[in-house]
């Protein structure tokens, strides 16, 4: 079964999505402001932050790619169990970036332990997108040139090749580079995209 009606179908799925996405970005405020209420009994730290503003970052541009499908045609089961599984990755690894209430581990060492999860989530959500649109493009060579193609591609390369440093490095130093270029590498990507 599918919702058609080109409107009415990407309004009622990105409504949904958008609830889901919206609650990702709430976990990251409230967890955010649970770490700042206890910084002086839990040291906030600068691995904990910077995997918070990541996915911050890559949540409002995943949101925004969405943004661009309004020309979805039907809503499928397919394309809604795929939009939720990304939403909800990306809920997971917003839950999973600042400790509960109440946990004694400090922020780096919360963050340290969990990253891999993170990262995991957001490329998987990521590549829920991308992989697809990706095709698109290269199916659609009129739309885009082979250098731009290239470009979009590597920039996207990049990222997650950052993105899994940040997972897997040793070194908090490593891991907090890495999170700062991702933080500029974004910026500069949707500069020259935009």
């Amino acid at each position: 079964m599918a919702l058609e009606e080109n409107t009415d179908a990407f309004a009622f799925l990105f409504g949904f999505y958008g609830l889901l996405l919206g609650l990702a970005v709430a976990e990251i405020a409230a967890g955010f402001s649970r770490a700042w209420d206890e910084r002086r009994r839990r040291p906030l730290g600068l691995v904990g932050p910077l995997f918070g503003a990541v996915l911050l970052l890559d949540l409002l541009t995943y949101w925004l790619s969405a943004w661009g499908h309004r020309d979805l045609k039907a809503v499928t089961f397919a394309v809604a169990f795929i939009a939720s599984l990304a939403a909800l990755l990306y809920y997971f690894a917003a839950t999973q970036v600042f400790p509960k209430e109440g946990q004694a581990d400090t922020l780096n060492e919360h963050i340290m332990d969990h990253r891999k999860a993170v990262v995991f989530c957001v490329i998987a959500s990521n590549l829920t997108s991308f992989l697809p649109a990706f095709l698109h493009e290269i199916l659609d060579l009129h739309r885009l040139k082979p250098v731009e193609l290239a470009l979009w591609g590597g920039l996207n390369f990049g990222y997650y090749s950052l993105l899994c440093l940040a997972g897997w490095a040793r070194s908090r130093k490593v891991v907090a580079g890495a999170l700062i270029t991702c933080l500029v590498y974004m910026s500069a990507a949707y500069l020259v995209f935009d």
